[in-house]
C-alpha cells in the first residue's frame, strides 16, 4: 500500500484544507462539522481531530486523504 505525504492546514474560516505535501498543491478539503478543538494530527493516510458541536458535545473524526471522506467517528 503506497503512502503519499500528505499534511493538512486549518485554514480558520472552517474548512481544512488537505494538501500534497511532496507537490505542493491543494488535493482535497474537509469542513469539520463544528469547531476545532484540536489540531489535525495526520497518520499516514489519515487525519483525525476533534471538533466541539453547538449543544457542547465534542466528536472526534478520522477521515481518509487526499479524498477527505469520514472513516470513524467517536464521542470525546
Amino acid at each position: 500500500m503506497e503512502h503519499n505525504l500528505y499534511t493538512v492546514h486549518d485554514t480558520g474560516v472552517g474548512h481544512l484544507k488537505i494538501i500534497d505535501a511532496a507537490k505542493g498543491v491543494q488535493a482535497g478539503i474537509i469542513t469539520p462539522r463544528g469547531t476545532l478543538v484540536t489540531p489535525p494530527i495526520v497518520s499516514g493516510n489519515t487525519v483525525s481531530f476533534i471538533v466541539q458541536k453547538n449543544d457542547g458535545t465534542r466528536l472526534g473524526t478520522v477521515h481518509k486523504l487526499p479524498s477527505g471522506s469520514l472513516v470513524n467517528q467517536y464521542r470525546a
